[in-house]
């Protein structure tokens, strides 16, 4: 019963923010559009049916009413808006919620020595961190066996970093995807950014593209289809300089392209875990993802 009190504050904060998030100018061009509309169509009919539409201020008050009544339905909070490609076929999904609750496959986005140790080396509070905890319970031992057996085809492309003064030592090339799990489970663990021997991630608009450009043909190999869900990949410690939405419309795109190629998956989910909802604007990435999808 606490456990469900929990989950609902949870959910009428996350409301709460999304209802910020409607702009009052985004509101204001609703508005002015229903009430031109429905103005378009009374006026000349007052020509016609004088006697029926003569209502005076109580008549304009209730068109202003209905007008700003249904600009405010029209943008009422949503956790989600999604839009399908018209080739291949295939749903692009926006949603505010967790990673870790979505089914199909999981894109992890990962350093490019593919570290695990918890702590100073990965922050507890990233995705990273969360895939550990969540996911392998904490056991990064059993974690790295399986990062080290899906890289032992990719020795050959390794570079050996000497002066790391925590966590692995061997690079791998930007994009370098992993494939763990199984193959109804698949975590892609995407090397997208470069760490330094200060244990700072950075990373730029060439590595993401290029970072994803790979993690699409791997799931295009060994996804088999089903649905994938990724986070902002690029955010927070990544230190790209690019804001939330950018990465986030970046990926997008990135996905677009490359299903425009070839088929990938049948749906993409990007999700935006609410704590980031100052920074994204969920109305213009609805905007943008109708103009991207076609």
């Amino acid at each position: 019963m606490r456990k469900r009190s929990g989950n609902t504050s949870i959910d009428i904060a996350m409301f709460l923010k999304l209802l910020t998030s409607i702009k009052f100018k985004r509101l204001g061009v609703s508005f002015t559009s229903i009430f031109g509309l429905i103005w378009l169509f009374l006026e000349p009919a007052g020509l016609f049916l004088p006697e029926w539409l003569h209502w005076g201020w109580w008549g304009y008050g209730g068109l202003v009413s209905l007008a700003l009544l249904s600009a405010i339905g029209l943008n009422l909070p949503r956790k989600s808006v999604c839009r399908s490609l018209s080739s291949p076929n295939s749903t692009i999904e926006i949603k505010v919620g967790d990673l870790f609750d979505e089914p199909g496959h999981l894109v992890i986005g990962a350093n490019d020595v593919f570290d695990t140790e918890p702590g100073e080396v990965i922050k507890p509070s990233s995705v990273q961190g969360q895939f550990l905890m969540r996911l392998y319970h904490g056991d990064h031992q059993r974690l790295d066996a399986e990062i080290d057996a899906a890289l032992e085809p990719l020795k050959a492309e390794r570079k050996r970093e000497p002066n790391k003064r925590k966590g692995k030592i061997w690079r791998y090339p930007i994009g370098t995807t992993l494939v763990l799990g199984l193959p109804d489970r698949r975590y892609f663990l995407n090397a997208y950014g470069y760490i330094g021997n200060d244990l700072r991630v950075k990373s730029s608009a060439d590595d993401i593209w290029r970072s994803l450009s790979c993690l699409w043909e791997q799931v295009r190999l060994r996804g088999h289809g089903l649905e994938v869900a990724i986070p902002v990949i690029g955010s927070d410690l990544a230190r790209t300089n690019l804001p939330r939405m950018t990465l986030t419309k970046l990926i997008i795109i990135s996905f677009i392209a490359a299903s425009k190629k070839d088929f990938v998956t049948k749906k993409l989910t990007m999700v935006i875990h609410p704590k980031d909802l100052d920074s994204v604007d969920l109305y213009a990435l609805e905007d943008f993802l109708g103009s991207a999808c076609f």
